[in-house]
């Protein structure tokens, strides 16, 4: 016996992962269906980041909750990056109550979106660990989104990676070693910015010691206050354990439309270029 009309799941995969997607109840008649789907997902992730969408959930009982456990064990055992989107707010502060929100990261920002579409562009580079990494990052993002965003929004997208690229420069951990990885996409509505270090990482809901301003370390601030939606993922890239910090940041629709008439493509639907950016 199959779950009850209300209940709704589907799967949606993208270039960075897998969002299973869930809608209306989740409970004793329903949960079965959740775990099924994830253990038909595991195979396809790949080391990519897996997200469960609750934005559409209107209830979880003790044994919806009980699957988001299995699922987060599971997600440890094979070292998959597993985030929630969060729930509607009453029963996400449930998720609180429970402690499950402390075991499964909550999205940072409420309309995360992956995106779906084919990519126009990807640039992924390597930067050496060193002062002179945000400036490369800067030229190489600029090179990327030339054309793709208008000014004031390129300046933000310039200042956001900068900001990332300095926090992973000069936080990463004792002891970490190895390069600062960094991957800009463009779509046809939004870049994408992600950045890679092999360090601990942090979360986004533990409240962190003020600083004083000559301190640093205020960049998540600056990119939770600019960027479009903003999140963190674990992943595996190249057998290593790495976090990621990404960011992305919509097009002006009245950008879109000029880009679309003058057919501004920097590589084809797809392309992708590589390389490691040296000090």
């Amino acid at each position: 016996m199959g779950p009850p009309p209300s209940f709704h799941i589907e799967t949606l995969e993208n270039p960075f992962g897998i969002t299973i997607k869930l809608a209306g109840e989740l409970d004793s008649a329903t949960c079965a269906a959740l775990l099924d789907r994830f253990e038909q997902t595991l195979p396809a992730l790949h080391g990519r980041e897996l997200v469960i969408d609750l934005d559409d959930v209107s209830f979880i009982d003790s044994s919806g909750m009980r699957a988001i456990i299995v699922i987060e064990r599971r997600s440890s055992e094979e070292r998959i990056a597993l985030a929630l989107a969060p729930p509607p707010a009453p029963v996400t502060e449930l998720l609180q109550i429970t402690g499950i929100a402390d075991r499964v990261p909550l999205a940072p920002r409420p309309d995360y979106a992956p995106p779906s579409e084919p990519f126009l562009e990807r640039v992924e580079i390597a930067l050496t660990r060193d002062a002179d990494a945000p400036a490369r990052a800067r030229a190489e993002l600029r090179q990327a989104i030339a054309g793709r965003l208008s000014d004031p929004d390129g300046a933000t997208a310039t200042l956001l990676t900068s900001e990332l690229v300095t926090n992973a420069v000069i936080h990463p951990g004792q002891g970490v070693d190895g390069d600062v990885g960094l991957r800009i996409t463009a779509y046809g509505d939004r870049i994408r910015v992600e950045v890679t270090d092999a360090g601990s990482g942090f979360d986004p809901a533990s409240p962190r010691p003020a600083k004083p301003p000559e301190a640093g370390g205020h960049g998540l601030v600056v990119v939770d206050g600019l960027s479009s939606r903003w999140g963190i993922a674990r992943r595996v890239v190249d057998g290593v354990d790495v976090f990621c910090v990404w960011f992305e940041l919509d097009a002006g629709p009245a950008l879109q439309d000029a880009g679309a008439e003058v057919g501004i493509e920097v590589g084809g639907a797809g392309s992708e270029r590589a390389g490691a950016a040296q000090g």
